[in-house]
């Protein structure tokens, strides 16, 4: 690849907005364009291992709205790419990831670091297309990343681009693609004296959340989508998952309705579909071209300008809020039970930052805790692996938010289980002295596989994690580190921070049997 190639795909780069590059290079065109970046402002930060450069792009993907950057090589560094791109396309993150490849043409013979590229991206990513002189270009696969439904697409490029790629697919949505026309829409939410709303991630995509903070009707979220309504406001339901027990909102609220009005909602961002046992309709820019598992009664393609026009006119319904408010005290009664456990944790961490903090949730036990407990009045103020559940990215998803916007703290929260599978990438945080708060939560297994072992009396080797502590290992890792016993413990940790002061890893270590029972009546 000569220089203008590398100044024309840096340029596109560049002006797409992108403002981090992650990733590790190789000596050829990937250090050649790294080089061309940072002529034009643009730093690369290099990780330790090449998925957690895909995770970090891809938390600045879902903040921005515009896709983050990754670089690595061929073969092995696209291999060592994929749990990044594969936990993007999960979580829906935009993201362009660059690798040198060998160009289509290539002798067979030629082998060094070779493997099958499009075999090896095919189930984790929209697309994949070679960088080449008539296009598709960076923007072109930018752009596809972005859409509807976001992900992460793949660009290989090699020091010969080729005289051009096939065509990005486009987008081929009607206005309406199934029921009654717009006027009925109207009617039915019109009709109905006990709607609820059911928002998806595609409403913060949408920037819906003004149209929804205006309601008085209970309105809940998928967990991805967790803040798209102000959950300190009193129509704020919190979360749905499609198995919420007897003290979620969910449980009982949702069998009061006669009106199930999903925003975008779609199978995946759930843990199971069920009937909603009441008329419901879905709003979605797709229509039903994803194939829903919900049994909608209809399912509309309007655009958000649409939406927000009918959420306008459910501005004068107003039911249930008495009824919801009675529900999340119980619900908050019920898991702040104990005297030192996650919902603890949380309720301090949020009274101590009066919400003005981004968290970000990896998935666990008490994962299924925080979802619930904690309030959040802004989507881009959370982050977590709720669609998928891919444990173990909360890590460099908190480090590169962290990068992305450091005027706010960030705090994470990971498990046992998740806390070391990108343990290195904390060496960043630490070079670059990001405001963030690292806590572990520990019970010395893995604590929701373990409840499986309980139930079905199998062994509980596999799911204990014998010397559970990371305390000592941040410390060497340059990290403030504390362990917090209690919750006066946690306060004391948390008046002693400095955002200046750079990163800080708390551990907190729970009963592992008042773990397991934390979630009854919470989470099957």
């Amino acid at each position: 690849m000569n220089m203008a190639d590398i100044e024309t795909l840096a340029e596109s780069i560049k002006a797409r907005g992108v403002t981090h590059v992650f990733g590790i290079p190789g000596s050829g065109p990937s250090l050649t364009l790294l080089d061309s970046l940072e002529k034009k402002g643009i730093p690369f930060y290099l990780n330790h291992f090449e998925g957690a450069g895909v995770l970090m792009a891809g938390a600045m993907g879902r903040l921005s709205g515009k896709a983050g950057v990754a670089v690595g090589i061929k073969g092995p560094g696209l291999a060592n790419m994929l749990p990044g791109i594969a936990a993007c396309r999960l979580e829906n993150f935009p993201v362009v990831s660059l690798s040198e490849a060998y160009p289509p043409d290539t002798p067979s013979h030629t082998s060094h670091k070779r493997l099958d590229h499009q075999a090896l991206i095919a189930g984790g990513a929209k697309g994949r297309r070679f960088f080449s002189l008539k296009g598709p270009n960076f923007t072109d696969l930018a752009v596809w990343a972005e859409e509807e439904v976001p992900g992460p697409v793949h660009m290989d490029f090699s020091a010969s681009p080729i005289p051009s790629d096939m065509p990005i697919p486009g987008n081929k949505h009607g206005k309406i693609s199934s029921g009654p026309d717009s006027q009925k829409i109207f009617d039915i939410v019109s009709n109905s004296h006990r709607p609820i709303i059911i928002a998806g991630t595609c409403a913060i995509r949408k920037k819906m959340a003004p149209a929804l903070n205006s309601l008085a009707v209970p309105s809940f979220s998928v967990a991805a989508a967790k803040g798209i309504i102000d959950e300190t406001l009193p129509h704020a339901a919190g979360i749905f998952t499609g198995v919420g027990g007897e003290f979620t909102p969910e449980f009982s609220i949702i069998p009061m309705a006669d009106l199930i009005i999903g925003i975008g909602l779609r199978h995946n961002e759930v843990l199971n579909v069920k009937p909603f046992g009441c008329k419901s309709i879905n709003l979605d820019p797709l229509g039903d071209e994803l194939g829903y598992g919900f049994e909608f009664d209809h399912v509309f393609s309007l655009e958000a300008g649409d939406v927000e026009s009918l959420l306008a006119g459910l501005r004068c319904k107003s039911w249930g809020l008495t009824e919801l408010s009675d529900q999340i005290r119980n619900i908050r009664r019920h898991m702040l039970r104990d005297s030192f456990m996650p919902a603890n944790v949380f309720r301090r961490v949020e009274k101590y930052f009066d919400h003005q903090l981004r968290i970000v949730l990896d998935t666990g036990h008490f994962c299924t805790i925080g979802e619930h407990v904690f309030r959040i009045r802004k989507p881009e103020h959370y982050l977590s692996a709720g669609q998928g559940r891919y444990m173990g990215i909360g890590l460099p998803l908190s480090i590169g938010a962290s990068l992305y916007d450091p005027d706010i703290p960030t705090v994470l929260f990971s498990g046992d289980g998740g806390i070391g599978m990108f343990i290195s990438e904390v060496k960043l945080a630490a070079q670059f002295e990001v405001p963030l708060i690292i806590i572990l939560m520990s019970d010395g297994y893995l604590g929701s596989i373990r409840a499986s072992s309980i139930s079905n009396r199998m062994t509980e080797r596999p799911v204990t994690i014998l010397q559970p502590s990371w305390y000592r290992v941040f410390q060497a890792m340059d990290i403030h580190s504390m362990i917090a016993k209690s919750e006066n413990d946690l306060e004391e940790i948390l008046n002693s921070w400095r955002m200046e002061r750079g990163p800080l890893f708390i551990e907190t270590r729970f009963d592992p049997e008042a773990y397991q029972h934390m979630v009854d009546g919470i989470r099957p």
